[in-house]
């Protein structure tokens, strides 16, 4: 079922941003499900959908960027402003560990989702060692992305669980910006961040130059 994506909140915070549209038809709502679904996996171009001042970029699972759509255990490098951790070499990180996929013709409904979690450096080849989380939240988090269409209502949102801040780094300068980080979202900063991506996948009446092409 489409919910077991979505992990149960044990430990920390629990976030959700949404954002929704109604189209005029079901043909409507099915090409705005398509497009929203293009927006959601062009992980690199994020920032022309509604996510300024923070660069997500598409890596595989070496840390290598690479120009396509996002798939099942690539790694996603996130430059957020401000000074990023020592141990992601400036830059936080997560995989994508689960993707899912349904369409119930007989609801007449769509779903499509990804689940990251953050993870050590990936660049970092360090052997025989553990290595830091590279991201202000532990290694317990996650970061669930849904999109929904259900006749011709479309929902898109982003549901953050065991939200832990990262204190357990082994840099001092990275347990003071983690926690001063994930402080910011925990007081809504990030959920009004993913509200305004939701809605840039939403909004295909407008388009975007340098899209990835599927």
């Amino acid at each position: 079922m489409k919910n077991n994506i979505l992990p149960k909140q044990h430990k920390g915070a629990q976030t959700s941003a949404e954002a929704h549209r109604e189209a005029a038809s079901t043909e409507e709502a099915r090409h705005i499900f398509t497009e929203a679904r293009r927006r959601m996996l062009d992980i690199s171009n994020w920032h022309r959908y509604g996510l300024p001042g923070s660069v997500f970029t598409l890596t595989d699972s070496n840390g290598r960027p690479v120009r396509r759509h996002a798939q099942l255990y690539d790694h996603i490098r996130i430059d957020l402003p401000g000074p990023g951790p020592v141990s992601g070499d400036g830059y936080d990180w997560v995989y994508i560990e689960a993707v899912k996929a349904e369409n119930d013709p007989e609801r007449d409904s769509d779903f499509f989702a990804f689940r990251v979690r953050p993870v050590p450096n990936p660049a970092d080849k360090k052997d025989g060692e553990d290595k830091d989380t590279s991201h202000f939240y532990t290694d317990d988090t996650t970061s669930t992305f849904i999109l929904e269409r259900s006749g011709q209502r479309i929902t898109a949102a982003e549901k953050g669980r065991n939200e832990v801040p990262n204190t357990q780094a082994s840099e001092t300068a990275d347990k003071i910006r983690n926690t001063v980080v994930a402080a910011g979202a925990a007081i809504g900063f990030a959920s009004i961040q993913w509200k305004a991506l939701m809605e840039g996948w939403l909004d295909t009446d407008t388009d975007t130059e340098n899209h990835i092409e599927t």
